[in-house]
């Protein structure tokens, strides 16, 4: 307790006694042609956000690993959300010597607000304290697109001595004219347009090839999906969709009535965060294709367990995926960033008038996210603390599945965006690879996609005969081309679990992945990739708008693969196991077992996954841009699972 004391004391008069000794966080820049940058005006106030550093961040892949790793004799003993709290609490000691160096300046205890937990110090201060305290670059500037006039500051830095306590530093972005971001740059989906066609209303399914079109049967004949099951109480599965995104009952039951008639009349209930606010006056494909293709296949393939629609955001401001885990969190609502995420309560009418909603909702057991966004959007400190909360969900025993995108290895809405090899900006249409998020996350599974082969081509799984699977790849004219998101991470290297996969990868690809980073498309180690799996993406049947569709992409797959996680669920916890929770290292794991007994000539086991090893993926100039091959890949992972394999292997484990 003395050294303690003692140390602190010491380390606090090293950082007021060494004003010119400074670390540098990083900083989102914004565009210059977007932005335009005047004289910042002193005496104005502004918000500067803290974020105090996680006790214990550093160790927790490792606490991670060790529950989710099939070889583990901790697996399975996932935490409570009282464990996750205080095991990541920020140190006390750490918050007070960080503010007692602002107190050094003469900022007042009364402007000083923290957050819950104490994770993240909320500073009211003018634009000459902030220069006087951060040394930043601070200036008015003007949003051209939303009209908005806003005081901000870039590349703060601090003692060096306080930079172990401190995670990043940012200007909460305080609107001074003008109104909030328009929701379309708030929710951004990954779901292709639809590609309709004259489809005639069917009442039963056994005419549909499966080679031309998805429907859940098709899906359960070529992944031996069971159609029945007894759901067990505990078991819980949702599915994220944003503000305005609706699905309608009568799109629901125009597919239930063609596909799976015994399900009319059956809905997801509703979770409503930060509004959550749903709508039917805008009966259009933008706002009803993504959540009616979600529920219609998760429906139709976990039937009767129940499914909840995860909704978040309001009619004003939107939503996003940070909004949803600080709704799970209560202590991560500090991380809430105003400049990239919605707050709350609402300026504007008919916004939620209530405060951001922290720690008020239970996470399901299975979360499929058909949202993706452009990892190069986002400043690193955000994504890695927005990373630690996906990590936290796999402590918790939850299944993160997600879609990889159709672009390649491009990112952000078709065609897509690259990075700028020169200027290192997002919205080239060349360049250097521009990784898709949340699939770079370490901590949550990433679904690719695959086609069926028009062939009669066929391969054995469990001692069957099944049609091949390919890499997705769909040609919708005009130039525009859909191709399974893939790649690696910018920001995260590749996780322990999944090293021997991604160094398997490079070694079997090296003459065409040398090309690649030759000509500039990415550079350096390559980190975590992605997808970690794949289910079919193309020609899925949906009901949309009062019409049945054809639809397209990974934003489908995410969420077969999450029914299919939710059903070895239910027999778990049936046997009175715990749910799957992080599911990768089991996979990887499973993989590189069978990789090794093929390599020594044993007796193969059956096989978990249908390994798909042809095709590709393009973008960025660069056609083909990673290539499907044996074993894990940058476009397909590991390939598409067996789904009477995969509920054995995680029934064998404890």
């Amino acid at each position: 307790m003395h050294l303690l004391t003692v140390f602190s004391s010491c380390l606090l008069s090293a950082a007021l006694a060494s004003p010119g000794s400074r670390w540098h966080s990083e900083q989102r820049v914004e565009s210059p042609a977007t932005f335009r940058r005047d004289q910042a005006w002193r005496r104005s106030r502004l918000h500067i956000q803290i974020a105090l550093a996680q006790s214990h961040a550093d160790r927790a892949a490792e606490s991670l690993l060790r529950i989710s790793d099939p070889n583990s004799e901790e697996y399975g003993q996932h935490w409570t959300a009282q464990d996750v709290a205080e095991a990541f609490a920020p140190s006390r000691a750490h918050a007070s010597m960080v503010k007692d160096w602002l107190y050094g300046f003469g900022i007042t205890a009364d402007r000083l607000l923290s957050s819950h937990g104490g994770g993240y110090i909320l500073v009211d201060l003018t634009v000459e304290e902030a220069m006087k305290l951060f040394n930043p670059t601070c200036s008015r500037r003007n949003n051209k697109q939303s009209d908005e006039t806003y005081i901000g500051c870039d590349h703060h830095s601090i003692p060096e001595s306080l930079s172990p306590f401190i995670d990043y530093i940012i200007t909460v972005r305080k609107p001074t004219t003008g109104l909030p971001h328009d929701i379309p740059n708030r929710t951004r989906h990954r779901s292709a347009e639809p590609k309709a066609q004259s489809l005639q209303r069917r009442n039963k399914t056994a005419d549909i090839n499966c080679l031309e079109y998805t429907t859940p049967s098709c899906l359960r004949e070529l992944y031996h999906i069971p159609q029945a099951i007894d759901p067990h109480p505990n078991n819980s599965f949702g599915i994220f969709e944003v503000a305005w995104a609706t699905w309608l009952p009568e799109d629901l039951d125009l597919f239930f009535s063609n596909f799976e008639p015994q399900l009319v009349g059956k809905y997801p209930s509703v979770q409503r965060i930060d509004g959550g606010y749903t709508q039917t006056s805008f009966n259009i494909s933008p706002f009803n294709l993504e959540p009616d293709l979600d529920f219609e296949y998760a429906i139709s393939l976990t039937n009767p367990l129940p499914i909840t629609n995860i909704q978040v955001g309001d009619k004003v401001s939107g939503g996003d995926i940070n909004n949803m885990l600080a709704a799970f969190d209560e202590y991560y609502c500090g991380a809430l960033d105003s400049s990239m995420d919605p707050t709350f309560p609402a300026s504007r009418p008919g916004g939620y008038d209530e405060t951001t909603d922290c720690g008020t909702v239970t996470p399901p057991k299975v979360l499929s996210i058909s949202y993706s966004y452009p990892e190069a959007e986002f400043p690193p400190e955000y994504l890695r603390r927005q990373c630690l909360e996906f990590l936290k969900l796999g402590l918790m025993g939850v299944t993160v599945v997600v879609s990889s995108g159709d672009t390649g290895p491009q990112s952000g809405p078709e065609p897509g965006a690259c990075i700028n090899g020169t200027t290192g900006a997002f919205n080239a249409t060349t360049g250097r690879f521009s990784p898709q998020w949340p699939s770079s996350c370490p901590w949550v599974t990433s679904v690719g996609g695959t086609q069926r082969v028009s062939t009669n081509t066929t391969t054995k799984m469990n001692e069957e005969e099944v049609l091949l699977e390919t890499a997705f790849h769909v040609d919708l004219g005009n130039g525009r081309i859909l191709t399974s998101g893939g790649g690696f991470s910018n920001v995260f290297p590749a996780p322990a679990y999944q090293h021997t996969a991604v160094s398997a990868y490079r070694q079997r690809e090296r003459a065409h992945l040398d090309e690649l980073e030759s000509r500039g498309y990415f550079h350096g180690p390559l980190g975590r990739g992605f997808p970690d799996v794949a289910m079919l993406a193309r020609g899925y049947l949906a009901a949309v708008d009062g019409k049945l569709r054809t639809v397209h992409g990974t934003s489908a797959s995410a969420p077969v693969f999450a029914s299919l996680v939710a059903l070895v669920n239910n027999e778990r916890l049936r046997a009175g196991k715990k749910p799957v929770g992080f599911a990768n290292p089991a996979l990887y794991a499973h993989a590189r077992a069978a990789a090794v007994a093929a390599e020594e000539e044993e007796e193969e086991e059956e096989g978990l996954f249908n390994d798909v090893t042809t095709g590709t993926n393009r973008g960025c100039g660069a056609d083909p841009a990673f290539r499907a091959a044996e074993g894990w890949d940058a476009v397909t992972g590991l390939g598409s699972p067996d789904y009477e394999r995969l509920r054995k292997v995680f029934m064998d484990l404890p």
